[in-house]
């Protein structure tokens, strides 16, 4: 990928998924400087975060699944 042209200058959620996926894959990231935000790459988290319980979409889940919505038919 290259991150110096303007297609990413705009875009650092996509930058930043771009080098979580080359961190995850052992490979080195470059500095990608973004003109709102500074060093993308300094933004990355360096541990993983664990997944954390939310209660309002439970309930939302339960809801749906009320009213029929089976999310694992949709995910098959």
């Amino acid at each position: 990928f290259e991150f110096d042209n303007m297609n990413w200058q705009f875009t650092p959620y996509a930058a930043l998924m771009l080098l979580t996926l080359r961190a995850q894959h052992g490979l080195e990231n470059p500095d990608f400087d973004h003109p709102g935000f500074g060093n993308v790459t300094s933004l990355l988290l360096t541990q993983p975060v664990a997944p954390q319980k939310d209660e309002v979409l439970e309930q939302l889940v339960a809801k749906l699944q009320e009213q029929g919505f089976n999310e694992k038919a949709l995910l098959a």
